[in-house]
């Protein structure tokens, strides 16, 4: 498996930062049908080829996500969405 790392670090209190996150979520399920579950200050999603977690701190947001071999070769344009996410929901 592929896997992508992001961190990025954000101004938010808690309850902003969760909602952010909450939203990703919410936008992963809606975009791409992906199941996720909060555990913790980690929310855990799933979707089709694709697993991993988002962990939620006081000062930053670490996405971890690992790739199955159907979407290894789109990992690039994958990480680049990532990042487009954060860049939207953090802002």
């Amino acid at each position: 498996m592929a896997t992508i790392e992001v961190t990025r670090a954000h101004g938010m209190d808690s309850n902003q930062i969760r909602a952010a996150v909450q939203a990703v979520a919410q936008r992963l399920q809606s975009d791409l049908s992906a199941q996720y579950a909060w555990s913790g200050d980690r929310l855990n999603f799933e979707c089709p080829g694709a697993s991993g977690h988002i962990d939620v701190t006081g000062s930053d947001v670490r996405v971890a996500v690992d790739l199955g071999w159907l979407l290894k070769p789109m990992r690039g344009r994958i990480e680049q969405s990532i990042h487009q996410y954060l860049d939207e929901s953090l802002a």
